[in-house]
């Protein structure tokens, strides 16, 4: 029998449709459905293993491990919903600027394969395409899995008060080593990464004479000594030689390239620059720092400095920091204080941030005097700090804009590392820019309606926009 009603084909064919949708329905899943879908084993894993296990593991800062599917699956969905958002793995250097060897940002196509394993149910996968899991040695990042040549604790445990605020701790003790020594990488180790919000190890000098008690430096008569005694001994630190490095959210290991590394003088002093929070119960912290030798000739001492301070070789007569703020060129030794070097800003001449201000400027500039190799980047300021940006004006006038941090956060204060390193000619005058936002519209802002002072407290402000970087002509022994 056929139907010549003019909606009779229609009808005919909806029922067909329904009866193949019906019968594909029963069909089991085929080979080539299943491969449509990412699996964890065979295409997120990898994505894991290369971006987020070296924090997201036990004893690391990252709040889970993220190690196995079971570790990963039950946040699934979160993982989308971050790296959608690019809040991680965390990364703010802007985009379009510069080419950075521990660039932590995903691809396009890792981000689509996370997506779409979420959305397709995360599947689990054949467990014989897990690629092997990175080695790590317990507390330590070095990417070879290695344990340190050398290790420094601290040489006394800190008792951390349940509540009350906390001035910065400083700690000295003697460097253990009977000539100068080249570490091409290095790390912090928190002994307690709950109470240590920053901090990091220092080289210093005290004068002939010096005793370290407990931690503490007290010259020969006994009398203790104080941070304005630092550095009063003979040799004198170099400017850019005194900083190792730094632990704060986000950052704690540096590998220098070969030939390149951080020196460990003889005779120096170690300075244990430590910065701690409470969390409402005594807590103890005994932190470490674990050293790399240089396996290589080392041809070049990596400097760390901070865009203001003098240049290494200027001369001691000459030498002075150099900022503008608020419009004002700063070029006193109080300008020291811009920098967050040497105490709260009240009574000197340096101009204090004022309340509910949204983009308070600070400009500070070195000029290069010698050829330089520029390596790395590190912005530093406190809980009103937006943007930081590093520029180099070259001898025959050109402008380039080496790093933008549009979005500083305090939170996660990263290290950018080039690619590429550059070189910058004598003549050259670098220059670093940090916007801070000292209004109501700045969510982390403790106090939008009061001055704001340059100190060390987390509520005070400071402005680093430091860099690391070689000498070119620099002969090593000429830095002690």
């Amino acid at each position: 029998m056929t139907w010549r009603h003019p909606r009779g084909r229609r009808v005919l064919n909806t029922l067909a449709a329904l009866a193949i949708a019906m019968a594909v329905t029963d069909l089991p899943r085929t080979p080539l459905l299943a491969a449509a879908a990412p699996t964890y084993y065979a295409d997120v894993a990898p994505i894991i293993y290369d971006n987020c296990v070296s924090c997201h593991r036990s004893g690391q800062i990252a709040p889970m491990p993220l190690l196995s599917y079971e570790d990963v699956r039950p946040w699934a969905r979160s993982i989308k919903q971050k790296v959608v958002s690019k809040e991680m793995p965390p990364w703010f250097a802007g985009a379009a600027i510069g080419q950075f060897r521990n660039d932590l940002r995903l691809t396009a196509e890792e981000i689509n394969t996370l997506i779409m394993w979420v959305d397709t149910g995360a599947p689990e996968g054949d467990v014989v395409d897990l690629p092997v899991l990175p080695e790590f040695v317990e507390g330590w990042s070095h990417p070879d899995g290695v344990e340190p040549d050398y290790i420094i604790d601290m040489p006394v445990e800190v008792q951390i008060p349940a509540e009350g605020q906390l001035d910065i701790v400083n700690l000295y003790q003697e460097i253990p080593f009977s000539e100068d020594r080249f570490a091409e990488a290095l790390e912090v180790r928190p002994g307690n990464r709950k109470v240590l919000h920053h901090g990091g190890p220092y080289i210093t000098y005290f004068p002939v004479g010096t005793r370290i008690v407990d931690g503490q430096a007290v010259s020969a008569d006994g009398t203790p000594l104080t941070r304005a005694d630092r550095n009063t001994g003979t040799p004198r630190l170099v400017e850019g030689t005194s900083k190792l490095l730094s632990y704060v959210p986000g950052r704690g290991f540096e590998q220098h390239r070969p030939g390149t590394a951080k020196r460990i003088p003889v005779g120096s002093h170690l300075n244990w620059n430590q910065h701690y929070q409470v969390t409402g119960r005594p807590e103890t912290d005994r932190s470490s720092l674990g050293l790399w030798f240089s396996e290589t000739e080392v041809t070049h001492e990596v400097l760390t400095l901070v865009v203001g301070q003098p240049f290494p070789t200027e001369s001691t007569e000459t030498a002075r920091w150099r900022f503008i703020a608020d419009g004002e060129e700063l070029s006193t030794p109080e300008a020291r204080v811009v920098a967050g070097f040497g105490g709260a800003g009240r009574g000197l001449s340096v101009p204090t941030i004022p309340p509910q201000v949204d983009d308070y400027r600070v400009v500070s500039f070195t000029p290069f005097l010698n050829s330089a190799t520029l390596f790395a980047f590190s912005p530093h300021m406190h809980l009103r700090g937006r943007s930081m940006e590093w520029t180099v004006v070259y001898p025959d006038g050109t402008t380039e804009l080496l790093l933008r941090v549009p979005a500083y956060d305090f939170n996660w204060q990263q290290h950018y590392e080039l690619e590429t390193p550059i070189r910058i000619p004598a003549g050259s005058v670098m220059y670093g820019v940090g916007v801070f936002d000292n209004s109501a519209r700045n969510r982390y802002n403790p106090a939008p309606d009061r001055e704001v002072y340059w100190a060390e407290q987390s509520w005070d402000e400071m402005y680093d926009p430091f860099i690391e970087m070689t000498i070119d002509n620099l002969d090593l022994s000429r830095t002690r």
